[in-house]
């Protein structure tokens, strides 16, 4: 069977799945292009080939800077390459905030200190393109996205500075399955790891909404059939080109639920900011609704037809907080709020990783707490259930606060192999300068993980 992982051979089911691919690949979206009609790095922007409409998206002071980068060590596109839609940069005209999330800027390469692959993700890699961290399995199914933000943590991807691979749908299942498989006969754990059962999936690398909706397909159909109770897919798709969600793309989903109604299938969105999605009159200003504000269609029909019209879907937003991006308590609030009351839940806000040139969007840690903890003041139980963590390459860890005292404390959120350092706590005296881990090293106080001393 062309298009689909050939595992399952009772001849009903195969002939549902060849009817299931046959049905999308009749319908297939066409996007023009991965970037959706968008403009592909700087070149265009500084030989002035972009639509009128953009032209001055970048001043003339902000091209010169960057052309004398060209060539050099300090590039910025030798960093990550510039990618932008047509669509985000259309709202980003009337948005400081999200201009900075995709614009260019030299300060990126002022100081590129800072990890490729900051949570050293390869040590977690048991196949090419999948990593077996926590007790699920995250699957690298697109190499990029329909635009770049500036701040991101996988420019290993983008760049191959780190050798990652893209998976083929096959051999992941095949891993599941002998994992799970290797797990049923030893009483519940992997008997060489302690890890349970792999249950659920994160498709992730790049955006896995770039990808063709049968290629998208094949990876949920393997899922499916290795057994997952649970597939994610991780995107910002619905920021940068929402007409992706279009009814051939809704076609597909339940398409799949048809075959798999037990495999509930979770987005997780990402969201930054309010103007993402929230309409803006001639003054710029939000416009207000009966309830909150007014959502801009092309992104609140998508967004009503996941969470509303489908029950085996859910969304959620996760997002890191970035200088001159979301690092504002009104702003979060803003979007914990309206994202809520969308049918969007609140999951995580990171701290910006340690990347390669981090410290050009990098707010302290110790700020960025105390942004996300004054941006719940006002929400309801059910509005604030976002948490503030830190992906380590421990583990994820959540930032409970700074004492009274001068302490800042954490709590191991998620761990790696059998999960038996979760909810330990790592107490460090506070150093407002930190940006991340490392800026508490000198100073830990108690080391319940016992981690940070092997460091």
């Amino acid at each position: 069977m062309s298009n689909s992982t050939t595992i399952n051979t009772d001849s009903k089911i195969e002939q549902r799945y060849a009817d299931f691919f046959a049905a999308i690949k009749e319908t297939e979206f066409n996007r023009g292009g991965t970037s959706g009609g968008g403009v592909p790095g700087l070149k265009p922007f500084i030989e002035g080939r972009v639509p009128d409409a953009f032209k001055g998206f970048y001043s003339p002071e902000e091209l010169e800077a960057l052309s004398r980068l060209k060539g050099t060590q300090s590039d910025v596109e030798e960093r990550m390459r510039v990618k932008l839609t047509e669509h985000y940069l259309s709202i980003a005209q009337s948005s400081e905030a999200l201009r900075n999330l995709v614009k260019a800027r030299p300060e990126e390469t002022f100081d590129l200190s800072g990890e490729a692959d900051p949570s050293n993700q390869n040590n977690y890699s048991p196949v090419p393109g999948l990593l077996h961290k926590y007790e699920m399995a995250l699957i690298f199914s697109a190499a990029t996205c329909s635009a770049h933000c500036r701040y991101c943590y996988r420019l290993d991807l983008f760049s191959g500075k780190t050798g990652k691979a893209i998976a083929r749908v096959e051999d992941v299942v095949a891993y599941i399955k002998s994992h799970n498989e290797a797990v049923a006969e030893n009483g519940g754990v992997h008997p060489k790891t302690g890890r349970p059962r792999i249950r659920e999936s994160l498709l992730s690398g790049g955006d896995p909404m770039v990808l063709p909706n049968a290629r998208l397909g094949k990876f949920l159909v393997g899922l499916a059939e290795a057994g997952l109770d649970t597939v994610r897919i991780g995107t910002k798709e619905l920021a940068f080109f929402p007409y992706r969600f279009d009814t051939h793309f809704f076609n597909m989903l339940d398409q799949f639920h048809t075959l798999f109604p037990q495999v509930r299938v979770v987005f997780a969105v990402h969201f930054s900011h309010p103007d993402e999605f929230l309409a803006k009159d001639e003054l710029g200003h939000y416009i207000p609704a009966e309830r909150g504000h007014v959502w801009r269609q092309e992104v609140e029909v998508p967004v009503r037809e996941l969470t509303q019209r489908r029950h085996f879907i859910s969304l959620e937003n996760q997002t890191p907080i970035i200088h001159r991006v979301n690092d504002d308590p009104t702003v979060l609030r803003l979007l914990q709020r309206e994202l809520y009351h969308h049918g969007v839940g609140n999951h995580y806000f990171f701290q910006c990783r340690e990347i390669e040139g981090h410290k050009a969007f990098a707010v302290p840690l110790e700020t960025t707490w105390k942004i996300f903890t004054e941006s719940q003041k006002g929400l309801s139980g059910v509005e604030k259930h976002a948490r503030f963590v830190m992906s380590t390459e421990h583990g994820k860890m959540e930032v409970i606060g700074l004492t009274q005292d001068g302490l800042m404390v954490f709590r191991m959120l998620r761990a790696p192999e059998n999960g038996d350092l979760l909810g330990r706590l790592i107490i460090a005296k506070s150093n407002p300068d930190a940006l991340w881990l490392t800026g508490y090293m000198d100073r830990i106080v108690s080391d319940g993980t016992g981690i940070l001393k092997k460091a």
